[in-house]
């Protein structure tokens, strides 16, 4: 009796996560289903968007990785469709989609702000809507990231140390004249990071309801 309680007390601890994450996505596609609604979005767009941001988030929430199994197929897949298809107009659209995607991430990949599979699921992103569209869709991406980032380091007492670090970069970096990046603490919110994959749904409706952020 005793084991057979320890086994399912083990096996719901191992199953809260992925409710969790399964959760969280699932009402995110619901808010990027309801922005699609209200715009003109082509429905092949449509489709392709809420399914990639229900398993992106899900993955993302529950490992923090967004799988090359997922964001190199849809790459693909946009780049093959793009002739036929009416969000990015075509091939160089798609590509100019896709490599917008890249160089507004690259950045913060380089000093290890977000994760490499944040970068292909944006270039993913940007081959199926074009490269407008890709732009807002990181803006609005960008400000919930930093929102929430902000909202959590309040909330957890650690504004304090995330800024002395940053001041510590700061001085490094005129010092030494060239970047020099400290990392997180281990274990620290800074160190966890959000899942931007989360953001990036957020900012894709944002975009198809709203329209750029400025």
């Amino acid at each position: 009796m005793s084991t057979g309680t320890i086994t399912i007390g083990t096996a719901a601890r191992e199953l809260r996560p992925a409710l969790a994450a399964a959760s969280v996505a699932f009402g995110l596609t619901l808010v990027l289903i309801a922005a699609g609604l209200v715009g003109s979005t082509p429905l092949l767009v449509f489709g392709w968007a809420a399914a990639f941001v229900f398993i992106a988030v899900a993955s993302d929430v529950r490992s923090h990785r967004v799988p090359n199994l997922l964001t190199l197929p849809a790459l693909c897949g946009a780049l093959l469709v793009s002739p036929w298809m009416g969000g990015a107009g075509g091939p160089t659209e798609a590509l100019a989609g896709a490599a917008v995607g890249f160089s507004l991430l690259v950045g913060p990949y380089a000093i290890g702000g977000m994760g490499a599979g944040d970068v292909k699921a944006l270039m993913a992103l940007g081959a199926w809507i074009g490269p407008s569209a890709t732009l807002g869709a990181a803006a609005w991406a960008l400000m919930a990231a930093g929102t929430f980032a902000l909202a959590w380091l309040v909330l957890s007492g650690e504004l304090g140390g995330y800024l002395r670090r940053w001041g510590r970069i700061l001085v490094a970096t005129l010092t030494l004249r060239r970047f020099a990046y400290e990392p997180p603490p281990a274990g620290s919110g800074a160190a966890r990071g959000i899942p931007f994959s989360a953001a990036l749904a957020l900012g894709l409706a944002a975009q198809w309801s709203v329209g750029l952020p400025w």
